[in-house]
């Protein structure tokens, strides 16, 4: 089954770790440094749920594969540029207008942003200020039908002889949209960037392979199904996406079973529920007084003339 047939019958009480304007998937459409510097380039997409977050960055240097390409064809720098990127999952916490995150599962074994966000929403513009001063980011809400808001824990892996192994993972749905990341089995050099990783080994290819042994996929629902849209492993981009289906409940409470098909050697994943909400709406709007919603009607000829309610 689905999360959304799953949710249906087996959701948990909501946990209300960040208020609910922040539920829902944005992409980011700049950020800005203290020094004047402007990314408008970069891809970056972020999917929230009750106490997680998801998210995944990638340059616009990056490596353009396809799945028919091979990583021998690269050089040693292409190969380095293949690891530049970030993404994963972690714990949210919220306090007083302010999201922080701890435990991430991530692409890079670093925390690239260890600041907290100071974070306003208005309409499907939310604006998140680094405290020290050094870079705002600007995100954009994402259209999606009501559906399943959920995060999701992985436990382990279960091989085709019925064996469990550890991993860590995360996924985090927000309806049409799905962050899963999957950490590799043997872990980089805490505080060593992949990149400089890669830069570092005697051997690129076997260190590159290690490196994307933790995969980080954004997917999103079209004509009801999953296509991955920006993952880690450029290869993987434009594949069905298989992370959101094939569930199944256990034995144990709060545990859920997944079949596996695409990854050979894993017959099935097990994941502990963090939270799991059937029905959720993630409107682009935000409420306002009424004397400033009736100040925006008034000059509705020429405030809203020239708008469009169309996301970037």
């Amino acid at each position: 089954m689905t999360l959304d047939d799953l949710a249906a019958i087996a959701a948990t009480a909501a946990r209300p770790t960040v208020p609910a304007w922040a539920f829902g998937t944005v992409v980011r459409n700049s950020i800005t440094f203290a020094t004047g510097a402007v990314d408008t380039t970069t891809r970056v997409r972020w999917v929230q749920s009750h106490a997680m977050t998801g998210d995944i960055r990638v340059h616009a240097a990056r490596p353009r594969l396809t799945s028919a390409d091979r990583l021998e064809d690269l050089d040693a720098e292409s190969l380095a540029l293949l690891a530049s990127v970030e993404g994963g999952t972690a714990t949210t916490a919220w306090t007083a207008g302010t999201m922080s995150w701890s435990d991430w599962i991530g692409f890079q074994p670093y925390d690239k942003y260890p600041e907290p966000g100071l974070m306003h929403r208005i309409g499907p513009c939310m604006i998140e200020f680094a405290p020290s001063g050094i870079y705002v980011e600007d995100w954009r809400f994402q259209p999606s039908a009501p559906g399943v808001l959920a995060g999701l824990r992985l436990l382990a892996e279960v091989d085709d002889a019925g064996t469990e192994h550890a991993r860590a993972g995360g996924l985090v749905m927000a309806g049409d949209h799905v962050i899963c990341a999957i950490a590799r089995r043997q872990e980089l050099p805490a505080g060593t960037r992949a990149q400089d990783f890669i830069r570092a080994s005697s051997n690129p290819i076997a260190a590159v392979q290690q490196v994307l042994d933790c995969t980080v996929d954004y997917a999103i629902k079209r004509q009801g199904d999953f296509t991955i849209e920006i993952s880690t492993d450029p290869r993987r981009e434009g594949a069905a996406a298989h992370f959101a289906s094939d569930f199944s409940p256990t034995s144990t409470p709060g545990v859920i079973s997944q079949r596996v098909t695409d990854c050979p050697g894993t017959a099935s994943r097990l994941w502990r529920i963090d939270s799991l909400e059937a029905g959720v709406s993630f409107p682009l709007s935000t409420s306002a007084p009424a004397d400033k919603l009736a100040w925006l009607q008034s000059e509705a000829d020429t405030l809203l003339a020239s708008a469009s309610t169309q996301v970037t």
